[in-house]
C-alpha cells in the first residue's frame, strides 16, 4: 500500500470504506484460520489452543488496521458506566512539575480514573488495604483504564494482592497537543493525588502494562531525578510486558524482523504510530536519546523499590524486557524477572479476550506471591 493512501486512511469517507473492506477480508480469512487451528502442528505455536490461535490472528489484524486508520479511545471526564467509581483529579497545586515535565506547550490538566473493585472509602470490603496505581497500555495512543479496558487485569490484581486498584485515564498522544510529557504529567498528578488523599507512599504500588509499564519506569525515574519535588518513593513497581524501547519502532520492521513475530499479535504499524505520536520527529522530544521515552539504554537506581518485570516468552518485546531487567539489576535495583510461558504480548490486559485468562491468572498469582514474600510483616 502506498504511503499516500496510508496517509489518507484516518480521514472520512476513506476510513469507513477501508474498515468495511477489512471486515470483509477478515471474514474471508476466518475459515482458513479455523482450519489451521485444528492441528497443533499448523498453529502459530504448537502450545496455543484452538481459541488462542484464532484470537492471536484476529488481534493481529485488528491492531494493524486500527493503527492505520488511527482508531483510538475517545476520552471523556463523564462518569459513564463506572458511575461514582470514576474520579476526576485536578493538577496538584504543589510545585512538583519540574524539569522534564516543564513544557511550553504541554501543561498539567484535569484527568480521571476508575476504582476497582470499589471506592476505598466504602465499607463494602474492609479486608482490602493498599493501593495499586495502574497505567494501561496501548502504545500511548489507545486505552482509557475504564471497565471495558481494564476490568480483566484490575480484577487479577485485586484477586492476588488484596489491594484496591486505581486505573488512570491519562491523556493519549493520538489526541492533539498530548505528546510527551502529557502522560507523565498525568501519572504524577494521580500519584500526588493519592498521597494528598492520605495514602502513604509505603502503601502505594505503581503498575503498568506495555506502554503503561514504560510510564511506571518514567515516574520512578522522575522521583529519583527530581529531589526538589520532594516525592516519596512507592512501595514497589509492577511492569507487565513493558515497552522499554520505543525508539526501536522508528526503524524499519521493528516487530516483523523479531524472532517472535510469528507467535505474537504485535506488528509494525501500531508501535510506530505510538512513538511518532508520543515523541513526534521534529518535536523537542527525541525518542532515541530521551531516557523518559526509551529507558532500555538508560538504567538508573531507585533504591528501596523492588521491581517486578514480566514478559511472555512468545512476544516480540521479550528480549528488550530481559535486557532492561538485567541493566536495572546492574545498577543496584532489586528486580524480579518473570517469564510467562506460552504467552504473547500483554496477556495481563487481553488474556480474557484471547483465551489466555488462565495464563494471566497464574502470572499475576506469581507476582502476588513475590510481593507477599518480599513484604512479610
Amino acid at each position: 500500500m502506498s504511503s499516500l493512501i496510508i496517509s489518507l486512511l484516518p480521514y472520512q469517507p476513506i476510513k469507513t470504506l477501508y474498515i468495511a473492506l477489512i471486515a470483509l477480508t477478515t471474514a474471508i480469512r476466518l475459515p482458513l484460520w479455523f482450519l489451521t487451528s485444528i492441528l497443533s502442528s499448523t498453529r502459530l505455536n504448537p502450545s496455543y489452543t484452538f481459541k488462542q490461535n484464532i484470537m492471536v490472528h484476529v488481534a493481529k489484524i485488528m491492531v494493524h488496521h486500527s493503527s492505520l486508520v488511527h482508531s483510538h479511545s475517545a476520552l471523556t471526564l463523564a462518569p459513564g458506566a463506572e458511575g461514582d467509581r470514576f474520579e476526576r483529579i485536578k493538577p496538584s497545586t504543589k510545585d512538583i512539575y519540574k524539569a522534564v515535565l516543564e513544557d511550553k506547550d504541554i501543561k498539567p490538566t484535569e484527568i480521571g480514573g476508575t476504582w476497582y473493585p470499589d471506592i476505598p472509602s466504602r465499607p463494602s470490603d474492609k479486608k482490602r488495604s493498599g493501593i495499586i496505581l495502574h497505567f494501561h497500555g496501548g502504545a500511548f495512543v489507545d486505552g482509557d483504564g475504564r471497565i471495558k479496558n481494564l476490568a480483566f487485569g484490575a480484577g487479577l490484581l485485586t484477586k492476588h494482592t488484596n489491594s484496591y486498584v486505581f486505573g488512570l485515564q491519562y491523556r493519549l498522544a493520538s489526541d492533539p497537543g498530548c505528546r510527551f510529557p502529557a502522560a507523565l504529567q498525568d501519572a504524577l498528578t494521580a500519584y500526588q493525588w493519592l498521597l494528598d488523599c492520605g495514602h502513604a507512599a509505603s502503601e502505594i504500588i505503581i503498575s503498568g502494562d506495555s506502554a503503561g509499564g514504560n510510564l511506571v519506569v518514567a515516574l520512578l525515574r522522575y522521583i529519583v531525578d527530581t529531589p526538589s519535588a520532594h516525592l516519596p518513593k512507592p512501595k514497589a513497581a509492577l511492569l507487565w510486558a513493558a515497552w522499554v524501547n520505543p525508539a526501536r519502532c522508528l526503524h524499519p520492521y521493528p516487530c516483523s524482523s523479531n524472532r517472535n513475530y510469528g507467535t505474537d499479535y504485535l506488528e509494525d504499524a501500531f508501535p510506530e504510530w505510538g512513538v511518532r505520536s508520543y515523541a513526534p520527529p521534529g518535536s523537542p522530544v527525541d525518542a532515541h536519546t530521551n531516557p523518559y521515552v526509551s529507558p532500555l539504554k538508560h538504567p538508573f537506581r531507585c533504591e528501596g523499590v523492588p521491581i517486578w518485570c514480566q514478559f511472555g516468552d512468545l512476544e516480540v518485546l521479550a528480549d528488550d524486557i530481559c535486557q532492561f531487567a538485567e541493566k536495572m539489576r546492574g545498577v543496584g535495583n532489586e528486580v524480579g524477572l518473570s517469564e510467562t510461558k506460552k504467552a504473547p504480548h500483554d496477556v495481563f490486559i487481553l488474556g480474557g479476550e484471547t483465551g489466555f485468562a488462565d495464563t494471566a491468572d497464574r502470572m499475576v498469582g506469581e507476582m502476588g506471591a513475590w510481593l507477599r514474600g518480599r513484604f512479610r510483616d
